[in-house]
């Protein structure tokens, strides 16, 4: 199954893409992932400590018994310090899936600056 990181800026441009790619792999896609409050850009922050405290239990899934046993590719738009990905992962393992598999479009440089 496909789920898709909910935005924080970017509107529907990575859902579209995943819709995309779910269409075009054949896999089913979910949009139950969703956050449970308001995170800010983690371009915004300088260490993996803040990245990492800014999406901490920021995400839900709103039906979390069809993520039992499953395989799930984890589409994000860019990936800084991989916080967002570890967090979602770690989600999504404790509510029944089997496998993570992380995608992302584009990758920044440097990371963490201090």
């Amino acid at each position: 199954m496909i789920v898709h990181v909910p935005p924080t800026v970017s509107g529907d441009l990575l859902k579209n893409f995943a819709v995309k790619v779910s269409k075009r792999l054949n896999i089913t896609i979910s949009h139950g992932l969703e956050k449970s409050r308001v995170t800010k850009a983690q371009k915004l922050f300088e260490s993996g400590f803040m990245k990492r405290e800014n999406v901490s239990g920021a995400f839900i899934y709103t039906n979390p018994n069809e993520l039992s046993g499953k395989t799930i590719l984890l589409i994000d738009d860019i990936y800084d310090s991989g916080a967002t990905i570890k967090e979602i992962g770690k989600y999504l393992t404790k509510r029944g899936a089997a496998k993570i598999i992380p995608l992302v479009i584009a990758k920044t440089i440097g990371g963490d600056l201090a």
